[in-house]
């Protein structure tokens, strides 16, 4: 009578650990997909102030190039400024659009753990524009902005 009992026990093992075996893998990806998106939605978020904040500096005072970028890395913060590229397009009167952009590698931002399944995060950036109306004619005699 034990044996039986036993091999219950053990048939039962065995059918959870092939559950196991199934679902794991799954679970562990569906784990590593929210860490990934939300590390970059966040970076996105941030992208987005940073570009807003130094896009709104351009517009009012027509701060010079220099300004804009340390403003922009300022906002993004050590670890994001890193790789990340701004590109400027002022406006030379008011009432003009003006435009920051500021662009950041998504495997800078975020650990490329969905790598396995196809979706890589090499050669994909993260963009944020921030387009403005300058309020400020820009003059090259104007250092209001320091």
């Amino acid at each position: 009578m034990k044996t039986t009992h036993n091999r219950t026990d053990v048939r039962r093992g065995v059918i959870l650990s092939m559950e196991l075996v199934l679902v794991l893998p799954i679970f562990l990806l569906l784990i590593f997909a929210i860490v990934e998106f939300s590390m970059l939605m966040s970076a996105r978020t941030r992208a987005g102030d940073a570009a807003r904040n130094a896009s709104r500096k351009l517009s009012i005072s027509g701060a010079p190039s220099e300004v804009i970028q340390r403003t922009v890395f300022d906002t993004l913060g050590p670890r994001l400024a890193v790789n990340c590229s701004v590109e400027i397009q002022p406006a030379l009167k008011a009432g003009d659009i003006c435009n920051v952009q500021v662009r950041i590698p998504m495997n800078s931002v975020s650990p490329d753990l969905l790598w396995m399944t196809g979706f890589s995060l090499q050669g994909r950036y993260l963009q944020a524009d921030a387009p403005m109306i300058m309020e400020h004619a820009v003059q090259s005699n104007d250092m209001h902005w320091l």
